[in-house]
């Protein structure tokens, strides 16, 4: 059963053909959002609760929670769900084989049996992740049309190529003891992982190893950052680059003068 923790509700009517539905799931629950195509918040919201062992409990405490905060999940542009998994791998189109999903893994030391993939077509490559295929596969048959991708495929589709073309830029998305890093340059996406760091000092350093080992030193380099992002960490990883900014999501305006006290840049996958 899933509670609803937060919730900042736009009263305005407005088609749902008009609308795009993006849920980012969570170990205690998920958050969402509602977002017009011409980039208008909506919607944001945070459902709190465990997930059930069961898929068909999961797809019914998803049509619950819905229902109960007045979203009718039907008719949307688009509706995406973020899975975040703290392993993952890039496969080129030509060399994926939905059959191979476990040896992709093990390349990068994993052992996981619940494994989903998604393609990337910015990429023309294919992310393998470990994540629980149950839960996901329950919301995609709650919510039908969803598309359901991992974040490192969000990250790799948010656009950012052509900023790119000016100068490297470094994305990183901070999450409870990891980091997740898009590196672009050159117009290029070049580069995406997530670092287990047990500290700030740690998250320093393998950030600047980031910076180094894929030539985005640059006179002009941006550090972009979102997620689990406060002052401190904020101030720590700022004297490494000339530029450094939270980085907030699609660019976006509201309705409701209550959307000034959400802090985007924690929620940047979804907005």
């Amino acid at each position: 059963m899933y509670r609803c923790k937060t919730l900042i509700v736009t009263e305005k009517e407005t088609p749902s053909s008009e609308k795009r539905l993006s849920i980012c799931l969570r170990s205690n629950g998920f958050s969402f959002s509602e977002v017009t195509v011409a980039g208008v918040l909506l919607t944001f919201g945070e459902a709190e609760g465990q997930h059930a062992s069961s898929m068909t409990v999961v797809m019914a405490d998803v049509k619950a929670f819905f229902a109960s905060v007045g979203v009718r999940p039907l008719g949307y542009a688009s509706m995406e769900l973020i899975v975040q998994s703290d392993q993952s791998v890039w496969v080129p189109d030509e060399l994926y084989s939905p059959a191979a999903h476990r040896q992709y893994l093990k390349l990068v030391g994993s052992d996981a049996t619940a494994i989903m993939a998604t393609p990337c077509k910015t990429l023309g490559a294919t992310a393998v992740y470990a994540a629980d295929d149950a839960i996901g596969m329950a919301f995609k048959v709650a919510l039908p049309g969803l598309a359901v991708m991992n974040q490192h495929v969000k990250l790799a589709s948010l656009g950012l190529e052509r900023r790119s073309e000016q100068h490297p830029l470094l994305l990183t998305h901070w999450r409870e003891g990891v980091i997740d890093f898009a590196a672009f340059r050159d117009g290029r996406y070049i580069y995406g992982n997530t670092v287990p760091c047990a500290s700030d000092s740690e998250a320093q350093f393998h950030t600047v190893e980031v910076l180094k080992s894929f030539g985005l030193e640059n006179s002009g380099t941006e550090l972009l950052m979102c997620g689990d992002v406060g002052r401190e960490r904020f101030a720590l990883l700022r004297p490494y680059f000339p530029q450094a900014t939270l980085y907030t999501g699609s660019h976006t305006s509201y309705l409701n003068p209550a959307f000034k006290t959400l802090h985007t840049y924690r929620n940047a996958l979804i907005l």
